[in-house]
């Protein structure tokens, strides 16, 4: 089977089968396109397939196999974050066997590929004083630092996944005193209320008056970028610029913080110092919107860890179906739905 076979198959998992016959979320879909992406970045890397000449004939288990070692050890990827793409891919690869009996035996070889074993190694949290240096970087006397002083402070008041930030609307904003609160959607489009600090909430009144003044009950993204006079959602790209510039700047006074970083250091500071607090696990879990409070769990394992350490470091101070895939890259990925 060629590359025609292989990007009809992926246009139609990603475009009919995701978002109509398993009806997943948008941001869900995004997930299993980066995960595809990157199988194809690992192929040329590797072996020097370009986009056009990637066939079912080169995910051989071999192939599969170091993909997984490769996003471990070349990207520097988590091992959750490893074992989230090759499952995407396993579970492209077992709806292809669906449509093709040709590949079931592909499928079950992938099957037998091992996820890789994730440690009880403690979140990469932000401490509280690179928090607050992060949150004083940008100021708030332009639009542009007004906005990415309130981006900062949400995504670490609310503990938000930087999709649900993103997804946020006006109508989803409540600031009255005493009874501020944030709705997010999260994964499986599951929503859930999360209060906020009257100091977010007066953030948010800032940002509502300068950025939303007639609009605030709209569906309109919460925040945006205007391109040709429209208003488009931000994207995941332009929080992890504007978190890292602020960072670069942030360092200076602070030099914990990080080379780089990430919108999860803020939710993971904000569940670490809700634990600290004395926050039960179940109502953090609910906070974070947890499926299982396993994953919650992490956090007081962490904790715990932390301590150790410190006493540890204590002690030791002491003594066309042929022509439709072929040509530029950009339009194979276009029509095979991954751009």
């Amino acid at each position: 089977m060629g590359s025609d076979d292989f990007y009809r198959l992926v246009r139609a998992w990603l475009t009919i089968h995701l978002p109509r016959a398993r009806r997943l979320s948008p941001h869900t879909v995004r997930s299993y396109k980066t995960a595809l992406n990157a199988l194809l970045d690992y192929l040329r890397q590797t072996r020097g397939l370009q986009v056009g000449e990637v066939s079912f004939e080169a995910l051989d288990h071999a192939a599969l196999t170091g993909f997984g070692i490769w996003l471990l050890e070349t990207k520097q990827l988590a091992p959750s974050s490893v074992n989230q793409r090759v499952a995407a891919i396993k579970s492209f690869l077992s709806y292809c066997a669906g449509e093709d009996p040709a590949l079931v035996a592909l499928w079950l070889d992938a099957k037998r590929i091992r996820p890789v074993r994730t440690s009880d190694r403690a979140p990469d949290a932000l401490d509280m004083a690179a928090v607050e240096a992060l949150i004083r970087t940008p100021g708030q006397d332009t639009p542009r630092g007004l906005r990415d002083t309130t981006i900062i402070v949400l995504l670490f008041d609310t503990a938000a996944r930087i999709q649900e930030l993103l997804d946020l609307t006006p109508a989803d904003i409540e600031t009255d005193a005493g009874q501020g609160r944030v709705t997010l959607t999260g994964k499986g489009r599951k929503t859930r209320t999360v209060p906020i600090m009257d100091t977010t909430a007066g953030h948010l009144d800032q940002y509502l008056a300068a950025f939303h003044p007639d609009a605030r009950d709209s569906a309109t993204p919460f925040f945006f970028t205007t391109r040709a006079g429209q208003r488009h959602q931000m994207s995941q790209d332009n929080i992890s610029y504007l978190l890292n510039k602020h960072a670069a700047a942030a360092r200076e006074r602070c030099p914990g913080i990080p080379d780089r970083i990430h919108a999860h250091q803020l939710r993971h500071a904000r569940a670490m110092q809700m634990l600290r607090a004395g926050v039960p696990l179940p109502h953090i879990k609910e906070f974070l919107g947890h499926a299982n409070i396993a994953t919650t769990s992490i956090y007081a394992t962490a904790d715990n860890k932390m301590v150790r350490d410190a006493i540890q470091k204590a002690a030791s101070s002491t003594p066309d179906p042929v022509a439709l895939w072929k040509g530029d890259d950009d339009l194979i990925l276009q029509l095979a739905g991954l751009h």
